[in-house]
C-alpha cells in the first residue's frame, strides 16, 4: 500500500512538473508578446508626434487656400 501511495505521489509530482513547464513557456510567449506590442505602440507614437506639426502646417494652409477661394469668389 506505501509503495502505491509512493508511486500515486510521483505520478502527480510528473504531471506538476510538466503542467509548470508548460506555464512557464506560455509566460514566455507572453512575455515576448507584450514586449512586441510595447515596441509597435512606442513606434505609432514617435510616428504620430513626428506628423502632428505637419499636419497642422497643411489644416492651416488648406484652410487660407479654401478662405481666399472663399473670398475670390464672393
Amino acid at each position: 500500500m506505501p509503495e502505491d501511495q509512493i508511486d500515486r505521489i510521483i505520478e502527480s509530482l510528473s504531471q506538476i512538473n510538466v503542467s509548470l513547464e508548460n506555464l512557464r513557456v506560455s509566460l514566455l510567449a507572453l512575455a515576448e508578446t507584450c514586449a512586441d506590442h510595447e515596441e509597435r505602440i512606442r513606434a505609432i507614437e514617435r510616428w504620430k508626434n513626428s506628423l502632428t506639426p505637419l499636419l497642422a502646417s497643411m489644416t492651416f494652409i488648406l484652410g487660407a487656400i479654401f478662405s481666399a477661394a472663399v473670398n475670390h469668389l464672393f
